[in-house]
Order: structure tokens, then C-alpha cells, then sequence
């Protein structure tokens, strides 16, 4: 059984009146101190969520470029006692910036910060721009993933995957950077590990459309290379992502099957997408895959589904104990998008999923996503935090609700 210890909302006050139906909320915590991002607000609390204050990332560090828009991740290292925020900035007709700030406390005027372009990496890279962030923090890296696009078209491009010296940035000093790309694979998703100690390996996939096959990507910190493991897993379809909500719209527009939810224990890593209905499955869910860590062989797939509503955008982690939790949505057969936590029961290979808040409304324009987020807690070993959203009161941006989940298996 899956408990919900807490569920935390944030108000107008909190989010400056600046959420969106795309809400792709990512959260950090250390102790009493938290700090929720989103598009495209920030908001900051010291007292375990019981209070929140508005950061605005468009003026919170100085403007650069075209300015920030819209994606951003935050992350607190343990290791190094460092908060650590992701922003992007908007694109144009060359290009585009992120920007890594960090800061010991999180507080507002504390941030040095570090911008990187496309150009930066590679000189040859004129006219696009960089996209879908992830991050993950190693023993002695901070890694970022990105889409390039091109400006013009908006056409994919590659993937990129930045590595940047975690002592550079506790120092404070000329930051730099090793850099690994692909124009095979995009939508690269980082796997998180256990515990609060970092490992010394990064992990990171993507789906083939060649085959029906997870493409695994190992990048050591010790290592200047990365090396691939393709493992083959059951067919999916990538198409039929119809659901609809209570009053005959529909909130699943914008759904497709990148990897969302991805993590590594000391024995297994697991990667999980949204796949369409098929013949098995009346609804959307959530396909899961979980890969032999030794030996890169499929172990088995613990789908997560239901006969009665689509499941939709998860996010997995394990806690310190090892165990696999997730964040995700579900919605249809007569339930509004209900953002929902839960945990993979080991014994049966069942995801025991606990139901928190209820949308009142669906999305005027049908589209929720992109991702949501999840991490250890870091005081509890068995604990989760885990962030989400719900529209509360109609159907704009402006009903937007992000949420902040305490649970336990």
C-alpha cells in the first residue's frame, strides 16, 4: 500500500499568477527548504512547504539573449550542499542560451550563474536551438541533456548530453564542459539512483524506432566515451493516445512516447513511456521496461495500466532504500487528470498507486504534460517527495495547481 503522508498545494501568490497547462514541474529539497520550478514560475520555502515565497526566473538573474522561456529543473546536491537551477532561455533566429545558477542557500541574490549556447559546444552548431532539459548529478559531474532544433523548421535535429565538474561549480569557477551527441536518438532521459550518495556512472536512454528496443547509454565519470547497449522490449503503439474526461474534451493532445520516468537500483535500471491503447490495454499507460544492470537483458515489463482510465507522464525514483517509486497522472472513465503516486511492489511486480488530487476541469486546449518529478526524500529512507499539478476551478493556465507529494510505500 502506497500512503500519502502530505499533499501540498501551491497558490497564485506562490506561482506569481505564472503557471501553465504544460506545467512540467520539477522540485528539490534539503530539510525544511524547498524549492518547486515550473513554466514559468519558481517559488521557495524554509518551512517544509507550509509557506512558500514567488522567485520570478525572468528577473531573478540578470537578462541575457532573448531572456528566459520556459523550461527548468532544480536539484539539491547533498554531497556538495549546493542548489542547482536549470533555466532556458527563449530562441532566436540563431539560437539560444541555458543557464546553470547555483547558490549554498537557495535564496533569492545568492546565485552565480554560468550560460552555455550551442555554438559554445560546438562551433558548428549555427541556427538551432536547445530543448527538453534533464538532469542528473554523478559522483563528480552535474550532466545535462538536451533536443536540439533547428530554428527555422523546428525540425529535430540531435540530442546533446553536457557534462559539467561538480568541485567547478561549488567553487564558483571557470566552468567546463565535456559534451557527447547523438543525431539518432533524441529525448535522452537521465536514470536516477538510489540513496543520496551519487554514483559514478551516468545512465541514459532513448527509444528505437528501428525495432521495438530501448537504446542504453553509459557514460562513466572516470570515461571520456559513452557506450550503447540496445535491448529489445514489446511492441508499443505510438499513435492512439485518446482519452476523454467527464465532460467530452480530452487532455492527452500532446502525448507522445519519449521516456519520461527512468532509474537504477544497485541491481536493475528501468525505464517507463506512455504508450497508446492496443488490443491488452482499452486505455493509454504506462509502458515499463527493467534492464539486468550487469548483464543489459531484459528482466521483465511491469506495465502500469487500468481497464477503466488512461495513465499517463511518469517519473520514477528509487528512494534510499532501493524501493521504485512514481509520479504520474491518470484520467478518463469519469475522473478529471488526478495526479497519483505509488510504488513497484517487488513480490508481485504490481504498481500500488495511491490517488491524490482531483482536477475540477480538463485543459481548455486538451494538452497537459510534459513531465513531472520525483526524488528521495532526503532525511527518510523510505520517504518520496514528488511534484505535480491539477486545474482547480476551470480550464485556463490560470487554474493550474502545482502539487507537492510526501509518500511512503
Amino acid at each position: 500500500m502506497t500512503t500519502i503522508l502530505s499533499d501540498i498545494g501551491l497558490n497564485q501568490t506562490a506561482t506569481g499568477r505564472q503557471t501553465a497547462t504544460i506545467a512540467e514541474p520539477s522540485l528539490a529539497c534539503s530539510g525544511q527548504r524547498m524549492f518547486v520550478t515550473g513554466n514559468w514560475f519558481a517559488s521557495r520555502s524554509t518551512s517544509a512547504g507550509a509557506r512558500w515565497k514567488f522567485v520570478d526566473p525572468y528577473t531573478e538573474l540578470p537578462p541575457a539573449g532573448a531572456g528566459f522561456c520556459c523550461d527548468q529543473l532544480v536539484h539539491y546536491s547533498k554531497q556538495w550542499r549546493l542548489w542547482i537551477w536549470l533555466l532556458q532561455f527563449a530562441k532566436t533566429a540563431t539560437g539560444n542560451r541555458i543557464r546553470v545558477a547555483v547558490s549554498s542557500t537557495g535564496a533569492p541574490g545568492s546565485w552565480t550563474f554560468w550560460d552555455t549556447t550551442p555554438q559554445d559546444i560546438d562551433p558548428d552548431w549555427r541556427n538551432v536551438w536547445l530543448d527538453y532539459p534533464d538532469m542528473l548529478e554523478t559522483a563528480g559531474n552535474l550532466v545535462l541533456s538536451f533536443n536540439l532544433f533547428s530554428t527555422t523548421t523546428d525540425r529535430w535535429q540531435r540530442a546533446v548530453v553536457l557534462r559539467f565538474p561538480m568541485a567547478t561549480l561549488k567553487q564558483r569557477g571557470e566552468l567546463t564542459r565535456q559534451a557527447w551527441s547523438t543525431d539518432e536518438f533524441g529525448s535522452l532521459r537521465f536514470a536516477k539512483g538510489p540513496g543520496s550518495a551519487p554514483g559514478n556512472i551516468a545512465y541514459f536512454a532513448s527509444l528505437s524506432y528501428s525495432a521495438p528496443q530501448i537504446e542504453v547509454f553509459q557514460w562513466p565519470d572516470s570515461k571520456t566515451s559513452v557506450t550503447q547497449s540496445s535491448i529489445a522490449v514489446s511492441d508499443w503503439d505510438d499513435r492512439n493516445y485518446v482519452s476523454s474526461l467527464p465532460d467530452g474534451s480530452t487532455w492527452l493532445n500532446r502525448l507522445d512516447d519519449r521516456i519520461t520516468g527512468a532509474w537504477h537500483t544497485d541491481d536493475s535500471i528501468g525505464f517507463a513511456w506512455t504508450a497508446g491503447a492496443d488490443a491488452s490495454h482499452p486505455h493509454p499507460f504506462i509502458r515499463v521496461a527493467r534492464i539486468n544492470q550487469r548483464s543489459m537483458k531484459l528482466m521483465d515489463e511491469p506495465d502500469l495500466w487500468s481497464k477503466d482510465r488512461a495513465w499517463a507522464y511518469p517519473a520514477m525514483s528509487p528512494n534510499q532504500r532501493g524501493d521504485v517509486g512514481v509520479t504520474a497522472f491518470c484520467g478518463g472513465g469519469g475522473r478529471f487528470p488526478t495526479h497519483a503516486v505509488g510504488h513497484l511492489e517487488e513480490n508481485t511486480g504490481t504498481w500500488e498507486m495511491a490517488l491524490g488530487q482531483a482536477s475540477t476541469h480538463g485543459p481548455a486546449n486538451g494538452a497537459w504534460g510534459d513531465y513531472v518529478d520525483i526524488r528521495p526524500d532526503p532525511s527518510r529512507i523510505t520517504y518520496w517527495l514528488a511534484s505535480g499539478f491539477v486545474l482547480q476551478g476551470g480550464s485556463s493556465r490560470n487554474h493550474i495547481v502545482p502539487r507537492v507529494v510526501l509518500f511512503k510505500p
